[in-house]
């Protein structure tokens, strides 16, 4: 039985994954959520109230709530955090959070992040703090398995038009190098928008069948698109 902490479920790619680990055999899911969704229809999801600004909660990862595998979806907007501050609270300082305790409690655990294209060359705010988490699991000697989708595609809760409209500009520009069979090296198919639902596939088997004796693996681009007759024969 494989115990399984996430964090973010309530996001477009949490809760594709969450709907994936529902229809999975021995494993335990907690959800960890502020608040109980209501829409929440699996009985095999357990949802646990955590209060994110609370330190002591952090230290049940690993001790009182076993787990062995850590997925990290957590992510917001300065729109929606409404501050600067606020942003930096969800993108950069929980994970770390949550990676710090569970270095201590449970150090065999495998820490799966979401993370983002573009990280290898920080500019802004938001990649940036993206970046600093991936040191931070990198330095930490815990195994990781680290994502980075580019735009994720699906049907979200609240409308992001700035993702929207370049979803769509980004398709047009993937579909138009590859209409021009640009070599790997120039390829642009691993900024191109992806399915949310797809990513996910991805992160799920990559984090059942992980090989240990890999300190851990970045996904990114092609890597990123599910296998299914990997899973069939797994």
């Amino acid at each position: 039985m494989k115990n399984i902490i996430i964090v973010g479920g309530s996001g477009l790619l949490g809760g594709n994954i969450l709907s994936i680990l529902s229809e999975k055999k021995d494993i335990s899911v907690i959800s960890l959520v502020r608040k109980k969704n209501d829409d929440t229809k699996s009985s095999s999801i357990n949802e646990v109230i955590f209060n994110f600004d609370d330190e002591n909660e952090y230290k049940k990862i690993g001790s009182e709530i076993p787990c062995h595998i850590f997925i990290c979806c957590l992510g917001t907007t300065i729109r929606k955090a409404k501050s600067f501050e606020s942003f930096i609270k969800v993108d950069k300082e929980y994970p770390i959070n949550f990676l710090e305790h569970l270095k201590v409690n449970s150090p065999n655990a495998l820490f799966v992040f979401t993370s983002s294209i573009g990280v290898s060359n920080p500019r802004g705010y938001y990649l940036t703090a993206k970046s600093e988490v991936e040191k931070a699991i990198t330095k930490s000697l815990i195994h990781y398995i680290i994502v980075r989708p580019s735009i994720l595609l699906g049907k979200r809760k609240e409308l992001r038009i700035a993702e929207t409209i370049g979803g769509i500009v980004l398709n047009k520009v993937d579909n138009f190098f590859k209409k021009l069979n640009f070599s790997e090296e120039f390829s642009f198919s691993k900024y191109a928008p992806i399915e949310a639902k797809q990513v996910a596939h991805t992160m799920v088997y990559h984090a059942l069948n992980f090989d240990r004796s890999l300190p851990g693996m970045i996904l990114e681009g092609d890597s990123l698109k599910f296998n299914e007759n990997e899973e069939k024969n797994s």
